[in-house]
C-alpha cells in the first residue's frame, strides 16, 4: 500500500484556539510557527530557531512537536539566542492536528525528505507552509502559492518568509 492522507480527518478538526494555546503555553495573541518532526539534524529545526531569533519579535512563538537526540542542543541554542519565552519544545504529541489548528504557519526546514507527511497534514489543516526547497517537498510546496520555499540553510530566507506571512 502507498502513502495516503485522509484530508478530511485534518480539515474537519474543530479546536478552541484560545484554550489550546493556553494548554501548550503560547499567548493567545501570538503568531505561532509550528514544526512537527524528530529532533535530529535532518529535520533542521535550528534554522527556524535562528530565523526567529533574527526577527527579534516577541509576538512570534515557535512550537515543536517531536523527540530526538538534538533536544539538549536545541534547548541550548534557544538559551544562547535568548528566546526561551518564544520556543516551546512539546515532545511527543498525540494532538498534532489540534495544534495545527491553533497555529498560524507550518515550518518544514528538512535537509532532505522523501515526502514529508507532517507538512501535508498541516496543509490539510489550512496552514501556509514555509519549507526547504529539497526533493520530495518541492512536489507540493509552491513558492508564493502554498507559502514559501527556501534553501534549508538560508536563515534569512526563513526569516523573511515568516515575516511576510506575519504581515
Amino acid at each position: 500500500s502507498g502513502i495516503g492522507l485522509d484530508v478530511e480527518q485534518f480539515r474537519n478538526v474543530l479546536v478552541d484556539r484560545k484554550a489550546k494555546r493556553e494548554k501548550i503555553g503560547v499567548p493567545e495573541n501570538s503568531f505561532v510557527v509550528l514544526s512537527v518532526g524528530e529532533l535530529n539534524k535532518n529535520k533542521n529545526h535550528e534554522v527556524v530557531i535562528k530565523a526567529i531569533a533574527k526577527l527579534n519579535n516577541p509576538k512570534i512563538h515557535y512550537v515543536v512537536c517531536g523527540i530526538g537526540p538534538l533536544e539538549n542542543y536545541l534547548k541550548n541554542l534557544v538559551e544562547e539566542k535568548g528566546i526561551e519565552e518564544q520556543v516551546h519544545l512539546l515532545g511527543f504529541r498525540n494532538d498534532v492536528a489540534d495544534i495545527c489548528k491553533a497555529s498560524d504557519i507550518f515550518a518544514f526546514p528538512s535537509l532532505r525528505e522523501g515526502l514529508g507527511m507532517a507538512s501535508l497534514e498541516a496543509m490539510a489543516c489550512g496552514l501556509p507552509i514555509v519549507t526547504s526547497n529539497v526533493h520530495g517537498i518541492v512536489d507540493y510546496s509552491i513558492d508564493g502559492v502554498t507559502g514559501y520555499t527556501n534553501n534549508p540553510k538560508d536563515i534569512d530566507g526563513f526569516s523573511n518568509s515568516i515575516s511576510t506571512l506575519l504581515e
